[in-house]
């Protein structure tokens, strides 16, 4: 049950680290969905994940919620001076 947890976890912060932070989408040429949509990647990628060792999830994880949380802080530090 907690590695459902955790892939829907992962799934959420790649996606978001992919189209709302990174770009990619535009980077790559890939504006069409799955791949510009944010209620559409996830369910892939966490189909993706579900079919993947636990170790890539633990991974994603980690990598791209330090991400997220840094900058999360980063504009939590700036607003507080």
């Amino acid at each position: 049950m907690i590695n459902l947890l955790l892939n829907i976890i992962a799934a959420a912060l790649f996606s978001f680290y992919f189209i709302e932070m990174g770009r990619f989408h535009k980077k790559w040429n890939l504006d069409f969905k799955p791949f510009n949509c944010l209620v559409c990647m996830p369910a892939w990628i966490g189909l993706a994940l579900y079919l993947l060792p636990v170790v890539i999830t633990h991974a994603i994880i980690v990598m791209f919620g330090a991400a997220i949380l840094a900058v999360l802080i980063n504009t939590l530090m700036k607003k507080s001076i």
